[in-house]
This record gives structure tokens, sequence and C-alpha cells, in this order.
């Protein structure tokens, strides 16, 4: 029997570093992905001393071939997609009024783009290998950044609408906040 894979987005730190380490206690191979590959590294490490086992990609989740060519490497040496966990985000510090394009699409597209076009490349391989879970860190929206708010009531309405969407594929798409964190412990993989 194969170990059970847990792509974790945004793993290097806060709510993903969590959900990397809560799954690889549990006993599943993690995939840490960040953007930035040194906090990658000390997370992989951390799993990995812990007795658990994981691997680093860095790829970035805005760029559809980039996640997509990730994750068709990561299904040529794994069997299947058991978990994914999408916990990437952007915290800009300037003030709406003050902000530029740039650093406004960045936002959005981190929290919201990135999260479904990774999602929706692991969610047609777990519809493939008879389904899975996708996990999106769902924090408060009330916030006083304009973007953070955006991207984040953004990935709140893209999980409902995927969960309803996709639960016919046996594929479970929730939203856990941060506070929920440690029940990936003990939730079921998969939603058969």
């Amino acid at each position: 029997m194969t170990t059970p894979l847990a792509i974790v987005v945004g793993a290097a730190r806060g709510s993903g570093r969590h959900a990397a380490l809560t799954l690889g206690r549990r006993g599943l191979h993690i995939v840490v992905w960040d953007v930035n590959p040194d906090a990658a590294d000390r997370i992989a490490a951390e799993i990995v001393a812990a007795g658990g086992s994981a691997e680093v990609v860095t790829a970035d989740i805005t760029n559809k071939m980039a996640a997509q060519t990730t994750l068709y490497r990561l299904l040529e040496a794994h069997p299947q997609i058991d978990v994914l966990v999408n916990a990437a985000e952007i915290e800009p510090r300037t003030p709406a009024l003050r902000m530029d394009e740039g650093e406004w699409d960045r936002t959005l597209d981190v929290g919201v783009k990135g999260a479904f076009l990774v999602a929706q490349t692991v969610a047609r391989a777990m519809q493939a290998t008879g389904g899975g879970l996708i996990v999106n860190v769902l924090r408060p929206s009330a916030v006083a950044h304009a973007g953070v708010s955006a991207a984040r009531a953004g990935l709140a309405a893209l999980t409902g609408a995927l969960a309803a969407e996709w639960a016919e594929h046996n594929v479970g798409v929730i939203g856990l906040s941060a506070a929920e964190i440690e029940t990936l412990a003990v939730l079921p993989l998969r939603s058969r």
C-alpha cells in the first residue's frame, strides 16, 4: 500500500506550515510547495526530523503552465494525490490609495487564481483515482487592507462553488479557518 500524499501550497509559514506538520504527523508524504525555497526546505526537514517524509516544490501557482507541469511531475512519481491544502496568501502593506495595479493583481492572483489553478488540476487527478480532499484555508476577510479582503472573500466564494460542482466527482472541497487546521489530523482523506 502506498503512503497517502498531501500537497500543501504556501507551506513555509503560518497556516500552511501548521497544515504540513499536522499531515506529516498523520503519516502522509508531504509536498511542501512554496515560492521561498529556503523556508520550504526547512519545513520539509522538520517533517523528516519528526519521522515523516517530504519533498519540496517551488513553482509559481499563478502561472498555469508552471503549476500544471509541477503537478504532472508529481503525478509521475506518486500514484495519486489524496489531499491538497491551499494556504498561500500575500499580504501587501501598501494602502489602497497608493497600491499599484501590479500589487493588486499579485494579491488576488496568489489568493484566488493560484488556488483555483492548482485545485483544478489536482481535482482532475483525484477524480481519475477515486476522489480526494481539497482544503482551502479561509482567513477572516474583515481586515483593513482592500486587496487582502478581496482575495479572502474570493477564496471563500470559490470554495463553496467548487464544493458544489465537484462533489459528484468524489472530490470534497472544504474551507478551514487557521484555528481549525488541527482537524486535518482526523478528517477523512477521501469523501467516499
